[in-house]
Formats: structure tokens, sequence, C-alpha cells
């Protein structure tokens, strides 16, 4: 962070070529944010929705044609319920605006701090393109060996087999795990471990979760990392009311906008 910066290193992708700035955008966004809204009387469904707009990390102000009035390439919309099987249900709408990438990615995890996954998920990735390439199909599933197994576009393949001492999870279920686990992690000192299924496909077997650090500005956040053989880093910022208000990955960055429902 510096003087002219209200932005942490983990998500400073404030340039001088943007208008609007990063900063600027960010902060705006987070302002606009109320966590009383829509959280009232909805504990006992146990069933939540959080928005996300999606910034460019390296946006550098070209024209597409006509004046930007607002950084935002996307949304990213995250909602999970809770069934009578104790199951958590995850549906993912993720929608990039300006590469014309649809995902809509469907799993369920365990009702625990860690959700594992369990059972069937499934992929769908569509982009605005006009050839075979503009959608793929991918559904996947965990065998009682703990082996990864893949159907895309109708072939099966294996993506790995997960150590069974560890806990395996999707990094879209990151936005419950960290608030989950953000005590656990901080006592640890060294962060836990745990293997990561990258967007529900490539397995990441050996990764970290740790603290960062806690900030002030631009709001109170307590800020943790993800590292991991063949991930690439990622920051995820938690707020006062224990929802991850900022993640940041390495070509955007995810900002709350609005959040419904209750998922504790």
């Amino acid at each position: 962070m510096n003087n002219s910066n209200p932005l942490h290193w983990s998500f400073d992708y404030n340039y001088g070529a943007q208008n609007p700035q990063f900063a600027q955008e960010l902060i705006r966004i987070l302002r606009g944010y109320d966590p009383e809204v829509g959280t009232h009387g909805t504990q006992k469904v146990q069933a939540a929705t959080h928005v996300y707009d999606i910034l460019p990390n390296y946006w550098r102000g070209y024209s597409r044609g006509g004046v930007r009035e607002e950084l935002r390439i996307g949304t990213a919309i995250i909602e999970r319920s809770k069934n009578g099987d104790n199951l958590w249900s995850y549906s993912v709408q993720y929608e990039n605006t300006t590469s014309g990438e649809n995902l809509e990615i469907k799993f369920r995890c365990s009702d625990e701090d860690y959700r594992p996954l369990t059972g069937t998920w499934s992929v769908d990735a569509r982009n605005s393109g006009d050839d075979t390439y503009s959608r793929l199909s991918c559904e996947g599933y965990l065998t009682l060996d703990s082996e990864v197994r893949l159907r895309i576009n109708d072939t099966e393949i294996s993506a790995g087999t997960v150590d069974t001492s560890v806990k395996l999870t999707c990094n879209w279920a990151f936005f419950d795990v960290i608030p989950a686990l953000a005590q656990t992690i901080r006592a640890s000192g060294d962060g836990i471990d745990l293997a990561v299924l990258e967007d529900l496909e490539q397995l990441r077997r050996k990764s970290r979760l740790g603290f960062l650090e806690s900030i002030q500005t631009p709001l109170p956040l307590d800020g943790y990392y993800l590292y991991g053989t063949g991930l690439l880093p990622s920051y995820w910022w938690l707020d006062a009311h224990g929802d991850i208000a900022i993640a940041s990955t390495f070509f955007e960055t995810l900002v709350l906008r609005e959040k419904m429902g209750d998922r504790r």
C-alpha cells in the first residue's frame, strides 16, 4: 500500500491509464454494499446468494467504441442452499462480457467447514464464438478410491487421485470455507492443507490456505491467501460480517455487490 493508493498490494491494480480507476471502482462497489439487506427471516431455509462484480486486474482503458463509464467486465453469482440430507447445493453463474465467457457450475458439498465435494458436479462453459469450440460440457465425480473422474464432451478421463489425508473442495466454495475456518487458519500459524479442484476441472493436490494480515483501509478486512502447486495465487478478504468482500485472482478481482439470505 502507498500514500496515494488506499489498496493493499494483493488487490492493488490501480493504474493511471484506467478510466475509471480501479481503486475508485472497487471502493464505490464496497460502499454500495449493505450487509443488512436481505439477511432477515431466512435462517430456517439456510440459503444464500452473493453477487460479485468482476474488475479486470490489467485494464488499460482501450476503447471498444463509445465511452466506458464503469470498469466492471462481468458478474459472478454464487447461490447455495442446505437441503434435508445435510448437503449444500451450489450453483454458480459467471459471465465475462469482454471475453464472452459464460460458466454455469453446479456441485454439492458436505455440511462441514472444509465443504468437501460429494456426489456429482457439472460445468457448462460457453463463449460467444459460433463454432465447435463454443461450448464445453463437463461432469465429474469422486470414486470410492478418491479418484477424480471427469466426463468431457462424452469422453471420460481421470483427473488424478486425492490423498485421503486432505479434504477436497472447489475454489467456488471458498466463499464459505474461509469464513468457517478463519479462526482455525489463524490459530494454525502456518495455514492448513487441502486439495482444490479448480473450476471443478483441474486437480491441485497440494494447496495451502493461510492468514495474510488485517487492514483497515478501504474498510476493516482480514486477508487470507491460497497457494498451491500448479495453482496461481489468490487472495481472499473477509469483512466484519463474515463475508468475502474481495477475492483477487491473477487476472481479475471479484468485489461483493449484494448479499441475500443467510448461509449460517
